[in-house]
């Protein structure tokens, strides 16, 4: 048996577990990341390979000086698997958008064996995290307890049963609710905080003519993809915060949160709800280099003047063709960008004007017209220079009525669910027969 010094499994499993929101560090959220990569790797090529075997030496010693950092750093080390993510010291591991499927992996193996997480106050050596690791052979039925296998305990290190800690979080859903509101509201909060940083600073950098890379954004959305999925009504409550002097700034912002759980209510997968957020979040980019005097203008536009605004989408294209390399998902983002400008159909109008029936154009694209839905109803529900904001009953009747031709009926009718409005119900049946104004 090997002889440690330094690592033992504990049951301990914190009593933070379900805290949000706990300040960002960029600096943590490196190491913590790679400490769930090395953790995937790890119990991956255990599957294969005996623990003793030379092809964990390196990777071990990785994982070691992962290990010790963030101990050195934060005094200790709690890493716990709470439903689809991690986290550790009580904040949100944010991993790369190609490791999702790695760490979902990772979170079974541990789950299968009932390891809900593991903690530890003192440096680790490489025996200790080789005993750890055995836990996941492919020749091991046994599952660990809290100080790991028999014959290859640890000392200083604490395995949290899963069982347990699915238990305590149950128990703390049940016994404080409010609290919990409280806190994933507080966390998407500073997501949204953070997605208006990012976009102001992108927009600037559009307007000088070198954008930033929206890579770094992809991070953001896949926050926005996995809060939707808890707290729905937070974050569609989110898309009321509004500045005026930043119109395009929240306008994008909300309009990539209304698209994704919208999505979701169409049952797309998170992945597609991260893409489809990613590209939403900066379908209006080019609007950036307009002129302020144009973009709020009241009145009619001349033909010199739409000419100019029609050339917007195009500076939002040009802008992701410039970013390095061209692959499928940037095709994805250059035709959606394209197409959720574009009208769904052809409204024929009875003698009255009223619109009989939509004859649709094209085959246009899902993200294509949730976009241009979700684009609307913002704009319409926001104040500009030139107009009110209307409310969201109203908005949703004009887009229903005047502006029916723009979208994908029945991908309108499932919006207006999602938003829990439904304005045939509000309005009179003359109320139903409404004109713009100025858009």
């Amino acid at each position: 048996m090997l002889d440690n010094h330094n690592l033992k499994v504990t049951q301990s499993q914190g009593e933070n577990v379900g805290e949000f929101g706990r300040a960002y560090s960029e600096k943590l959220q490196t190491l913590a990341r790679g400490l769930v990569s090395g953790l995937y790797m790890l119990i991956r090529s255990v599957k294969m390979y005996d623990p003793d075997n030379a092809v964990f030496e390196k990777p071990l010693l990785q994982l070691q000086d992962i290990v010790n950092q963030i101990i050195s750093k934060e005094g200790r080390l709690e890493l716990v698997g709470v439903k689809d993510s991690f986290y550790l010291n009580n904040m949100l591991v944010k991993v790369d958008l190609n490791s999702i499927d790695n760490q979902r992996y990772l979170l079974g193996e541990m789950r299968s064996k009932d390891v809900g997480g593991i903690s530890l106050n003192k440096p680790v050596t490489v025996p200790d995290l080789k005993n750890f690791i055995w836990i996941f052979s492919k020749e091991q039925s046994a599952t660990a307890e809290e100080d790991g296998l028999a014959g290859r305990k640890l000392l200083n290190m604490k395995v949290a049963k899963f069982s347990r800690l699915r238990e305590k979080l149950n128990r703390d859903d049940l016994a404080n609710p409010d609290d919990q509101k409280v806190d994933r509201k507080k966390y998407a909060m500073t997501v949204y905080a953070r997605a208006v940083f990012f976009l102001s600073k992108y927009l600037e950098s559009v307007q000088q003519g070198k954008p930033l890379n929206t890579t770094k954004a992809l991070r953001l959305v896949q926050d926005f993809v996995d809060i939707s999925f808890e707290q729905k009504t937070h974050f569609l409550g989110m898309t009321t915060m509004k500045r005026e002097a930043d119109y395009l700034v929240y306008h994008q912002v909300n309009v990539c949160l209304m698209s994704i759980v919208f999505g979701q209510e169409l049952g797309l997968t998170k992945a597609q709800l991260r893409d489809l957020g990613y590209i939403a979040l900066f379908h209006d980019a080019g609007m950036s280099t307009i002129p302020e005097e144009l973009a709020t203008k009241r009145g009619a536009l001349s033909a010199d003047e739409k000419a100019i605004i029609q050339k917007a989408p195009l500076i939002s294209i040009r802008n992701i063709l410039m970013e390095k390399g061209f692959s499928r998902s940037t095709l994805l983002r250059v035709v959606t960008t394209f197409e959720h400008k574009a009208d769904f159909g052809t409204a024929v109008r009875d003698g009255r004007g009223n619109i009989q029936m939509i004859i649709p154009k094209t085959n246009l694209g899902v993200f294509a017209k949730i976009i241009a839905i979700c684009d609307t109803f913002d704009a319409l529900t926001s104040r500009r220079p030139y107009r009110e904001a209307y409310g969201p009953e109203v908005a949703l009747m004009l887009m229903w009525t005047e502006m029916r031709n723009k979208f994908d009926p029945e991908l309108l009718q499932v919006f207006m669910r999602v938003m829990a409005i439904q304005p045939v119900k509000v309005l009179s049946r003359r109320q139903q027969t409404m004109s713009l104004g100025g858009l």
